[in-house]
């Protein structure tokens, strides 16, 4: 779409790019190179990603492929099938797009020659020119001795002196009537440009406040998280599996015959006599299919926040990812004990997973923390490891929420994934928490199967 401005501005230019010209291009893509790497775009490779896809497409007049589930699909990495109402990756990103460009040309000293915009409602890419060289307005005229001009009125003599300009008389223009208010005495206008000028400020710092401004809740959320942010590659998440075991077919068979069952599938628990043993052919391990109610919150809470950020995922279970891909790509460990990948990658950290049921301090041996879990799984109480590293050159970032059970897994999710819970994480962290690593022990109050409170008692960071 071509949007032009010049002397005359009653000209419609149909919205096409077939009426580009190569240099006209040329400068779009100049622009297009010159917003890239300004500071407004340049922190959001998704931003950079989306403008190039839509400028490109644009120009080529390739708009079918600037449908939503087109570009979410070729610029987010989502599956062709996807549901743009579900996951509404697209329009997050090209608001945030839209305020970035705002921004830009609001940060000009001076009118830019062209401007590249994206109209809300549209994935087409609007070019607005000011006047430049190759879009020439009417030919200057030299000046000529005009006729003096009544007080009440001015006519147009353009034709005939044009006319006699060019060596040919045109037919003269009809004699137009303008009627002229007063001049406004003149403290009266300075005064009145003084009001325009103050209201145009107002306007313009409110605009860029309101594209700046976020509750201090959300920033720090986004601050927390913004190492898994703006990444090309999607955040890995990988969720601990609990071990379970299946009890093998033939005495699911006999039980059912026996006791004339004519529905349940294999979800049912036969009872077993207290006396009564199994021989190791009787259970079947069931590894990577099930995942405590607990687990599965603290994946919903991670991929809320995700989606809310703009961030594109994966969920996996900790077999389905080897190491190099998370080194590779920025990644989220759920679970403790149920998760392989969490315990070996932060075994070398200061707080650690230990023994069957204690979080232990690797820099104090003597220092300890100890679940004692209640013997009907009632559980009152929990302790959670919740670790962010902000990577480095060869090693993407990495969080990890580790529980000693489930409810500690689910309360270190909800601590890192709403504003007016990280609080208290960052008052114990101090005022360089940002950009250091850090790791923190977490105590949770447990009621009625569900965490109520959660407690920071202790940190370390690096």
């Amino acid at each position: 779409m071509i949007r032009t401005e010049s002397s005359s501005r009653d000209a419609q230019t149909p919205d096409t790019t077939l009426s580009l010209s190569e240099t006209e291009k040329s400068k779009i893509r100049q622009g297009l190179k010159e917003l890239l790497a300004s500071p407004s775009l340049r922190s959001s490779q998704q931003c950079q990603h989306l403008l190039q896809y839509i400028v490109d497409h644009t120009l080529s007049g390739e708009l079918a492929l600037l449908r939503e589930r087109v570009i979410g699909k070729e610029v987010f990495g989502r599956r062709p099938d996807y549901e743009p109402g579900e996951d509404p990756v697209v329009r997050l990103r090209a608001v945030d797009l839209r305020k970035r460009l705002a921004i830009y040309y609001q940060s000009l000293s001076k009118s830019p020659e062209l401007r590249i915009e994206v109209p809300p409602g549209s994935y087409k890419a609007v070019f607005t020119w000011n006047p430049p060289a190759d879009h020439p307005t009417v030919p200057a005229v030299h000046t000529v001795e005009e006729p003096p001009k009544t007080p009440s009125s001015s006519v147009d003599l353009r034709g005939t002196v044009e006319g006699h300009l060019h060596g040919q008389l045109l037919p003269p223009v009809a004699p137009t009537i303008a009627w002229e208010a007063p001049p406004a005495p003149p403290r009266l206008a300075m005064r009145r440009w003084l009001l325009i000028a103050l209201i145009v400020i107002l306007v313009a710092a409110v605009a860029m406040g309101a594209a700046w401004y976020q509750p201090r809740g959300t920033r720090t959320l986004h601050t927390f998280w913004s190492p898994f942010l703006g990444n090309s590659k999607s955040v890995l998440i990988s969720i601990g599996s609990n071990a379970v075991y299946r009890v093998a077919d033939p005495q699911v068979d006999e039980y059912i015959r026996q006791h004339e069952i004519t529905s349940g599938g294999m979800e049912f628990f036969p009872p077993f006599a207290p006396n009564q043993s199994l021989a190791s052919t009787g259970l079947h391990p069931a590894p990577d299919s099930f995942v405590a109610l607990g687990d599965v919150a603290a994946a919903s809470e991670a991929v809320r926040t995700l989606t809310r950020l703009g961030q594109d995922f994966e969920e996996r279970f900790p077999n389905d990812s080897s190491f190099a891909e998370v080194r590779d790509h920025p990644t989220i460990l759920i679970g403790g004990f149920n998760n392989p990948t969490a315990l070996e990658l932060t075994r070398n950290l200061p707080f650690v997973l230990a023994g069957r049921n204690r979080i232990i301090d690797r820099t104090a041996p003597n220092r300890f923390w100890e679940l004692h879990a209640s013997s009907d799984s009632h559980d009152t109480e929990d302790y959670a490891i919740v670790s962010r590293l902000l990577g480095s050159k060869d090693i993407a970032p990495m969080l990890a929420v580790a529980g000693l059970g489930q409810y500690g897994t689910l309360a270190a999710a909800e601590l890192v994934s709403k504003p007016g819970n990280l609080d208290q994480l960052i008052a114990a962290l101090g005022p360089r928490w940002s950009s250091r690593n850090f790791q923190a022990v977490l105590q949770i109050k447990v009621v009625d199967f569900k965490p109520v409170s959660t407690v920071v008692v202790a940190t370390h960071s690096w």
